[in-house]
Formats: structure tokens, sequence, C-alpha cells
């Protein structure tokens, strides 16, 4: 974004489980640099979960990576804020939801642009259970609530691309931060999992009393 409050380029590329090359966002993240021919980046906004454990950790490490060689301060922002905080300025309540696999979903409550709960791991039985009002649900975790067998009677169901996380979402929720100066530490980020990978389940299993 400029100082217009404008976004001057954008590009997406969808995740691809097959025939994926090693190093490709990387080599995507160098053709934008350069196609922005030497403007200067004054600071980085990343999303940094919950979500795909490897995708996350390959993005932050990348703007990590970035801001120590340039010395360029960094915003993080949740993902389900990038999706919540955006539409429940126009429509309240609303919940965002990501799909977190295995029967789950993550979650979290927004109105008038603001969360009114915590980040969760749920089911999209014990989410419907939660919402006691009409409730507008939006993000990549929506098929699960369609499919599932539950209660939609309150579900306001949005589709649509425009309702999931973009690029562009992640610089607008991060940009009040950015201009006030508010960045983060570094060294002290990490990825928003709230869910545990397999290997920590597995191991909890195996360690149980």
């Amino acid at each position: 974004m400029n100082n217009d409050d404008k976004v001057v380029c954008e590009f997406s590329r969808k995740r691809e489980f097959e025939g994926h090359k090693d190093g490709l966002i990387f080599e995507e993240a160098k053709r934008l640099l350069a196609s922005m021919k030497g403007e200067q980046i004054d600071a980085i906004a990343v999303s940094i979960g919950p979500g795909m454990f490897t995708s996350l950790r390959v993005g932050l490490s990348l703007a990590k990576g970035f801001s120590v060689v340039n010395g360029t301060p960094v915003v993080a922002v949740n993902t389900l804020d990038v999706i919540g905080v955006k539409h429940s300025c126009q429509v309240s309540p609303l919940v965002a939801v990501i799909n977190a696999y295995r029967g789950e979903i993550y979650a979290a409550f927004y109105e008038n642009g603001v969360r009114t709960g915590d980040y969760m791991l749920t089911t999209p039985a014990e989410l419907a259970s939660m919402i006691k009002v009409r409730t507008v649900v939006v993000g990549p975790g929506t098929d699960l609530l369609e499919a599932g067998e539950i209660n939609r009677a309150k579900l306001d169901i949005a589709r649509g691309e425009q309702y999931r996380p973009s690029a562009s979402t992640v610089v607008a929720v991060a940009w009040p931060r950015i201009k006030k100066g508010d960045f983060d530490d570094i060294t002290a980020l990490e990825p928003c999992y709230i869910k545990k990978t397999d290997a920590e389940r597995e191991y909890d299993k195996s360690n149980a009393v």
C-alpha cells in the first residue's frame, strides 16, 4: 500500500499439493520485488496463522529473513482477523472460520470490526451451538458447516473468493499499526498454530498417564 492507502500491486497463488517446486514462493517474492523498481518498502505485513503448519513457517521465515537483511520492520496479524475484521465492519455479528481438517475448524467472533472473543479450535457442531442470534459466517471453512449435520437456522453463510484471506487484506489489517510504527519483535514472532501437530498428538497419546 502507498501513502494514499491504495494497493499498488498484489499476486497470489493457490496451494498446490502435487507438483510443488521447492523455493517457488521465494522466486515469486523476488519477481514481485523486482516489479517495484526500487520503491522503498517501509514495513512488512505477514499472516501468522492459524493455518497449514508448513506454509506458516515458510511465510514467516521469508518475512523475518527480509527484515534482517534490509532492516525492514514487521507487523504480524492473525489470519482469522484478516477475514473477520474487514467483513464485520459491513455486517454484524460475524464469525470467521478456517478449515483445520479432521473435522475441526479455527474460528473467532467479530462485531463492528472488532474481535469479541478468543481464537478457537472447535467443531462445526460446537460452533453452531455457540451461535444464539442470526450470524454471518465467512472464510475457507464454511464448507464444513454446510456439509455437517447441524442446525443452520441462525447461520448466513457467505460464499466467494472475496471472503478468503489475501495479501491485500493482510496489509489492510496491519496498516493502522504500520502507520503508528507499532512493530513486532521478529526474534519473538512464532506462528499461531492453535492446533497441535500430528507428532505432538501422537506424543501426547504415547505418554498419557
